[in-house]
């Protein structure tokens, strides 16, 4: 179960990742995964299980608290994370990212395949 803002609880499978979403032939599937929504010169890290649950939590949280300063939020979800939520919750976050890793991975040139 994930529980948003308001102590809604919604289960992990009606969840959609973004790593499912991505087409087979896409140029850019870290990209089109992580739905970002500008270019970048650069190619950016990828998101740890940490930021991918937060990214989804953060949209219900500010949804249901539009005046929440984003640095409070930060906390809260930060927070939650550490100290709320098992190992097995956290488990589906962690195989997404690490998904989400090996899309950044494929699409970076093949000397430089090596992530720290």
């Amino acid at each position: 179960m994930l529980t948003l803002s308001a102590g809604i609880r919604v289960p992990i499978k009606d969840v959609v990742f973004g790593s499912s979403t991505v087409k087979p032939d896409s140029a850019t599937p870290y990209t089109d995964a992580t739905k970002c929504k500008k270019v970048v010169g650069h190619v950016k890290r990828p998101m740890n299980a940490f930021m991918v649950w937060s990214q989804i939590r953060r949209r219900h949280i500010t949804e249901a608290q539009p005046d929440l300063h984003n640095a409070e939020i930060s906390k809260r979800l930060g927070e939650y994370w550490k100290s709320s939520m098992t190992e097995d919750e956290k488990k589906p976050f962690i195989e997404e990212a690490e998904k989400l890793r090996q899309l950044h991975l494929g699409r970076r040139c093949p000397e430089t395949r090596q992530y720290r």
